[in-house]
């Protein structure tokens, strides 16, 4: 089910979250070097594994995350892309 949040890193333009993307956003407001996080389409897709995907872009990282039903983009703007890339390696959705 999806959640909000809103503030901080947050952009206002979006603010719903997958379930999957949730303990992402949170690892990366917490992260100094982002400094700022806009949340993207969300798209129902089938069944699944869960995965996280990093592409590079100007400024940061766009973020692909897929859940058990949904996938989400992210884009994350940094002074740091390789200390962002580096925190994300070893994350396990679940």
């Amino acid at each position: 089910m999806p959640q909000h949040r809103a503030g901080g890193k947050l952009t206002r333009s979006h603010t719903t979250l997958i379930d999957a993307a949730i303990p992402v956003v949170e690892l990366l407001q917490a992260f100094p070097a982002v400094t700022k996080i806009s949340l993207g389409l969300i798209k129902s897709i089938g069944k699944g594994p869960q995965n996280l995907k990093l592409m590079p872009q100007v400024g940061g990282w766009k973020l692909v995350i897929r859940g058990n039903t949904s996938l989400q983009e992210i884009t994350v703007y940094t002074t740091d892309p390789e200390a962002v890339r580096e925190l994300l390696s070893p994350l396990k959705l679940r």
